[in-house]
């Protein structure tokens, strides 16, 4: 019997109960639309999703880009994964730094600088700082004082109460040096982006944060330390917004902006009576200096908000944990966070830096050859569910295969059960790459 057609209007979010008949992988006709390939955008509004122009701010992509772009490296005694994904939205718009040595002069050749910029209205300040954050860090009176002084001190590396002082003053002068040298640079247009960066010391940890990127530190024990998102409706953000002439609706800067503090927005900043830390949106980092402890400290994470609008910090950290004992690999370990998010409804570009320190959880030799096993049979499944599919008699090239009817008959066939530690996403993510590399389209 020719095999049913389903429209996307068929498909259930919820799967198929397990007391019903298997049925056959629905796909998507490709005369739905006038190009399969053709990416198609929309807003979500009041009255639902609005398709709209590929330039609309807040606009969403008909389907997720998945494709990452990743990277791990070491150096100065740490190991750093890196991976940034665009997800839903129309555009990437997130930046970083991933620097094992901060400069090649002391003492910044033995500390280290990681920072996730997170941009909104565009990408072009995110991209800027980027590239000229550490260079306004350095050029700061407070940077080139601390050189002296660790030099004059002759003090083997080691951060005094005053260096310590001066590394947290310089992080502020340099924030907002550089959202006041790019007040003036046109090609920043009228993008905005939040910063969260890290400098990592033999001895310390300093972070400077600003919006509601977050910075966490996991130790063993399970202890997690997290700095604090700027958000206009906190009651601090929210005294210097209504003093600056503003208000906050539905938790917005005059109901439109959702972080309090960043780099440009500079329509938010251009009170003439106020200094730059008291506009409606303020450069002016929080600064947070913790001493390492080289027995307990696990990893330090730098992630933009597409991620902890899904995940809290623990749980983030739990499951960090799960993915150390399973793969070596930095890289792999934050696209599993991405996939993770994206499945659990991130709808927002992520990006996701990780730096291991010497006390990590390492390898379990048992848990990762149960989960390397399961993978490979699942995979077995999947291919021979992707022939019976491109076999039928009504498939066409151009169809596209839908990757949740696929997990949905696995499940319900119970012949590969997900073992425990291993994350949600993966049936999804090993669909995908099957699919993918027989060339089968996708939703």
């Amino acid at each position: 019997m020719p095999r049913k057609r389903f429209t996307i209007a068929s498909f259930s979010i919820f799967g198929t109960p397990a007391d019903q008949e298997v049925p056959p992988i629905p796909v998507v006709s490709a005369q739905r639309s006038s190009s399969s390939d053709e990416l198609r955008v929309w807003r979500i509004t009041r009255s639902g999703l609005v398709e709209v122009a590929a330039n609309t701010m807040g606009a969403f992509l008909d389907k997720p880009k998945t494709e990452k772009s990743s990277e791990n490296g070491e150096g100065n005694g740490i190991k750093f994964g890196v991976s940034s994904m665009q997800g839903w939205r129309i555009g990437m718009e997130d930046a970083h730094i991933t620097e094992t040595k901060m400069a090649e002069h002391a003492p910044f050749d033995s500390w280290s600088f990681f920072a996730v910029f997170d941009g909104h209205a565009g990408s072009q300040i995110a991209e800027q700082a980027s590239k000229q954050i550490v260079k306004n860090l350095l050029a700061t009176e407070q940077f080139t004082e601390l050189t002296k002084l660790m030099e004059d001190a002759n003090c083997g590396g080691e951060l005094t109460p005053k260096a310590l002082e001066l590394i947290e003053h310089g992080l502020v002068k340099g924030f907002m040096a550089f959202d006041e040298s790019s007040k003036s640079d046109d090609s920043v247009n009228k993008s905005g982006c939040t910063a969260v960066c890290a400098i990592v010391t033999p001895s310390h940890i300093i972070i400077g944060n600003l919006g509601d990127s977050r910075a966490m530190i996991a130790q063993k024990q399970s202890a997690v330390f997290g700095t604090q998102d700027h958000k206009p409706y906190l009651e601090k953000e929210k005294k210097r917004i209504e003093e600056a002439g503003g208000s906050v609706l539905v938790q917005r800067i005059n109901g439109s902006l959702a972080v309090s503090r960043a780099f440009g927005d500079y329509d938010y900043k251009n009170h003439p009576l106020l200094s730059a830390e008291k506009q409606l949106v303020s450069a002016e980092p929080d600064v947070y200096v913790r001493e390492r402890n080289h027995e307990s400290d696990e990893f330090l994470i730098l992630a933009c908000d597409g991620i902890f609008d899904v995940i809290d910090n623990h749980e983030l950290a739990q499951f960090v944990r799960g993915r150390l004992n399973v793969h070596t690999n930095l890289e792999q370990v934050c696209d599993d966070v991405l996939d993770e998010c994206l499945t659990k409804g991130s709808r927002d570009n992520m990006t996701m830096i990780v730096v291991l320190f010497p006390s990590a959880p390492s390898i379990d030799p048992v848990r990762q050859a149960i989960e390397t096993q399961w993978v490979e049979e699942v995979k077995k499944v999947i291919h021979e569910i992707a022939e019976e599919t491109t076999a039928a008699e009504d498939y066409h090239p151009e169809d596209q295969v839908n990757v949740k009817s696929i997990a949905d008959r696995i499940e319900i066939s119970g012949k590969t059960p997900i073992p425990n530690g291993v994350p949600t996403h993966t049936i999804y993510t090993l669909i995908a790459q099957v699919l993918t590399s027989r060339q089968i389209k996708h939703i």
